[in-house]
C-alpha cells in the first residue's frame, strides 16, 4: 500500500496559492475567497519559514565548498530576509482583507479592489520565492561542481 503525503511541499503550496490568486472573485463570494487566500497564505508562510531555516546550512556548505561564492550567498541571505518580511506582511494583509470582506459583504466593491491589489502583489511574491529557490539550488550545485583548475 502506498502512503500519501498529506502535507504539501512548498512547490505545491505555491501552486495552490497562485491558482487561488489568479481566480476571479465571483460577486457574493469575496468573504470566502479572502478566507481561502488567508489559509493558503498561511500554508505558504509556514512552509517558507521552514525552507528559509534550511537555507542556513546550505549557505554554510556553499561557502565551505567554494568561498568565491560568498557574495552570491550574501545576496541570497538578504533575499531570504526580504521573503520573511514579505510573508508576514501578506499574512496580515489577507487577514485584514478577510475582516473587511465580512464587514462589507453587501458592498464588496471597495474591498474587492483591496483584495485584487493584494492578490496581484502576492503573485509577484510567489514568483520571488520560486526565483530564490532556483538561485539556492543553482549556487549549491555550482559550489559542488565548479571547475577550480588543477589542485595537484
Amino acid at each position: 500500500m502506498r502512503e500519501t503525503n498529506t502535507k504539501p511541499d512548498l512547490h505545491q503550496a505555491l501552486e495552490d496559492f497562485e491558482n487561488l490568486l489568479e481566480t476571479p472573485v465571483i460577486p457574493g463570494e469575496l468573504p470566502d475567497w479572502c478566507q481561502s487566500a488567508t489559509a493558503a497564505c498561511t500554508v505558504v508562510h509556514e512552509m517558507l519559514m521552514r525552507k528559509l531555516d534550511d537555507h542556513v546550512s546550505i549557505y554554510k556548505q556553499i561557502e565551505q565548498e567554494d568561498p568565491s561564492l560568498e557574495s552570491h550567498v550574501e545576496t541570497m541571505r538578504q533575499e531570504d530576509e526580504t521573503l520573511r518580511i514579505e510573508s508576514r506582511r501578506f499574512l496580515d494583509e489577507f487577514a485584514r482583507a478577510s475582516s473587511l470582506a465580512e464587514a462589507a459583504e453587501p458592498n464588496e466593491g471597495l474591498v474587492e479592489k483591496v483584495a485584487d491589489g493584494v492578490a496581484d502583489r502576492a503573485i509577484q511574491f510567489v514568483i520571488a520565492i520560486r526565483k530564490q529557490e532556483r538561485a539556492v539550488a543553482t549556487w549549491y550545485v555550482e559550489s559542488l561542481e565548479r571547475d577550480r583548475g588543477d589542485k595537484d
